[in-house]
This record gives structure tokens, sequence and C-alpha cells, in this order.
């Protein structure tokens, strides 16, 4: 494997990880079991790619010939059960705090991650088409938050007002602007950083996307 292909791997691997430890937060606030912790973990970790890789007919799906990420989600839903009754007791009074900051910053690492992986697959693959890549990127991205959040019986942080999908967007729009002066690898990472980035001070400054309801329709008339 060439260095660039080392950097993708440990960046998937960290993606991985990330999303991984993100299901199984959402599963410890929605208070699910341990089997339940586990699945929404591995769900959340591989949900994304296994849809890009269905879109692109890349099958079977890297998820089954590489059972790689799927044995790091389930490792790091194992740890996660094994230490949180120890950290959610040491921290009780703010344990629902600590929890939902978790999952928004595991969450962004992972949206930041899988999109350019996303993005960075379909290019290998062949496809030369920005918009596909572009596409694909962002499905991987919000592909795992979506299925977690269906599997855990809420509405999905993708058709909520937060800036999520549009975070993604601007990172998959970025990462052929810098790959004009900077290696692939360089340039998915500077990519992913700007979706963490415009991820994590959007849920800081509480920026929304705006939301039209019955109450605003009747003010105006």
């Amino acid at each position: 494997m060439s260095l660039t292909d080392w950097i993708i791997l440990i960046t998937e691997l960290i993606g991985t990880i990330a999303f991984s430890l993100s299901g199984g937060l959402t599963a410890i606030e929605r208070r699910l079991d341990f089997f339940g912790i586990t699945v929404l973990s591995i769900f959340t970790a591989v949900g994304g790619g296994l849809i890009r890789d269905l879109i692109l007919g890349n099958t079977p799906p890297v998820m089954f010939r590489n059972p790689l990420y799927v044995a790091v989600a389930f490792v790091s839903s194992l740890l996660l059960i094994l230490f949180s009754p120890f950290f959610l007791r040491t921290c009780y009074s703010k344990k629902k705090s600590i929890v939902m900051h978790g999952i928004h910053i595991f969450d962004a690492v992972g949206l930041g991650v899988f999109t350019v992986t996303g993005m960075n697959t379909a290019f290998s693959l062949g496809y030369d088409s920005l918009f596909l890549a572009a596409f694909v990127g962002v499905t991987t991205g919000v592909g795992g938050g979506v299925l977690r959040d269906v599997l855990a019986g809420r509405t999905p942080q993708l058709l909520r007002r937060d800036i999520y999908a549009v975070a993604a967007i601007a990172g998959a729009l970025s990462l052929p602007l810098f790959e004009l002066f900077l290696p692939r690898a360089a340039a998915m990472l500077a990519s992913a950083s700007i979706i963490v980035a415009i991820r994590l001070i959007a849920l800081h400054r509480r920026w929304n996307l705006p939301v039209l309801s019955p109450e605003q329709q009747k003010k105006t008339r």
C-alpha cells in the first residue's frame, strides 16, 4: 500500500470509530440494552458505506468483503459498553449534557471523514463526474446518521433544521479545489476538516436553516 492508501485507511478507521461511538451514545441516550447499543453502533458506522457501494454498484459492499470496519465498530461498541457505567456514574449530574456533546462531536467527525472518503471511492472506481462524486460523498456522510436516527426512533438529523447536510455539501465541493494544489490525501483531510468545523461551529453558535411552520404563515397573513 502507498502512503496515500495508508492515510485514507487510517482516516476511514477514525470515521468508523467516531460514528460507532455516536451510534452507541445515541443508544445510551435512548436507554437501549447492550444488544441495542452494539447494533446501533455498527449500523451507524458502516451504514453510509453500504449505501455508497449500492449506489456505485460496488457489490458485494466493502463491509462484507473486508470485515475490518464491522470489527472496529463492534470493538468500539464493546469498549463503550465497558466504560460507560463508570463514566456516567462519575459524571452523573451532567451525564445528559455530556452524552449529547459526545454524540455531536463524534457525529461531526464521522460526517466529515465519510463524506470525503465516499467521494474518493467514486473517483477511484473511475467516475469523473463531480456531481456524482459529491452526491455519493454526502450520502455516505449522512447515511450512517440517518440509519442511526431511524433505528433510534427519532427524526433524522438530515431532515431537521440543523446545519448538517449543508456542511457535508460545502466540504464535498471544496475537495476538487484543494486538489488543485494539494495531494489527494491532504486535500481529503482539509475538506473533512472544513465539514467538521462548519458542523461544530453551527452547533456552538446555534446556526439553523429557516423553518416554515403554520404559525409563521398565519402571522404573515
